[in-house]
């Protein structure tokens, strides 16, 4: 097996790392004829955290076969602490190695820095799509949802988000000690798409597994969410052509 990959943008994989990072005890790394994907669970099983990037997102791409790898999240994440928008990042894998090479290379001063990443395993079973049918869909701008996070952040532990079809609105709720917060999503109030199966779901989720999703909010201009009653949130990003999928689990 042999891998040369070049993305362009590192600042993206830096976000990506990050919210790895708060979620994951590892990092799960495919190369794939398709493109690049990282999935895994939190220890918990409490997040399941899904990234694609298509070969074609890559400015170089070649793979001779597909790769799986499994990388502490320590040496991962160090890989990007200083990647920016202007780095490009390009991940070699050599025939039997067991360490990745990270070489973050800025594209106008042409400054390179090289990291090595030990692998504790080589090869993965990966995971696959979750087959949960969700009754309320919704779209919106992403900095309204991160910026609704960090206002129920500072109140609670746990959020409500709830669907009624009288008011054809999602209303996200959170009481706690410090006091309660509300708010309601309505078509175009900021909502750009709502659709629901059912005339009413409600479902808890806790804040600090709502942070995890806040840390790659701003990869994508809107966020598509996804929930029902007392069943998971999904919450889907498009990265040119690629996504990041975020499943938390409800509370009970």
């Amino acid at each position: 097996m042999s891998v040369r990959a070049t993305y362009p943008i590192g600042a993206n994989l830096k976000k990506i790392a990050q919210a790895c990072s708060a979620a994951l005890e590892e990092v799960p790394v495919i190369f794939s004829s398709e493109g690049m994907i990282i999935e895994g669970l939190s220890p918990d099983k409490a997040i399941m955290l899904s990234v694609f990037i298509p070969a074609t997102a890559f400015e170089e791409y070649n793979v001779s076969e597909e790769t799986s790898v499994v990388a502490p999240k320590d040496e991962f994440v160090k890989a990007f602490k200083r990647a920016t928008k202007r780095d490009r990042v390009t991940f070699e894998l050599s025939p039997g190695s067991r360490e990745m090479v990270i070489r973050v290379t800025n594209v106008r001063t042409s400054v390179e820095r090289e990291y090595i990443v030990s692998l504790s395993e080589v090869g993965y079973q990966r995971i696959g799509e979750l087959d949960i049918d969700l009754e309320v869909n919704a779209r919106m701008p992403s900095d309204e949802l991160a910026n609704i996070v960090k206002d129920v952040a500072i109140v609670a532990d746990e959020a409500t988000f709830q669907f009624t079809s009288e008011t054809n609105a999602i209303r996200v709720q959170a009481f706690g000690d410090l006091g309660e917060y509300r708010t309601e999503l309505k078509q175009f109030k900021p909502l750009t798409l709502i659709e629901s199966t059912v005339s009413a779901a409600s479902s808890k989720y806790s804040v600090d597994h709502l942070k995890i999703l806040a840390k790659v909010l701003d990869l994508a201009d809107e966020v598509t969410i996804a929930f029902g009653p007392d069943k998971p949130l999904k919450a889907e990003l498009d990265i040119g052509g690629g996504r990041v999928v975020l499943w938390i689990a409800p509370r009970a």
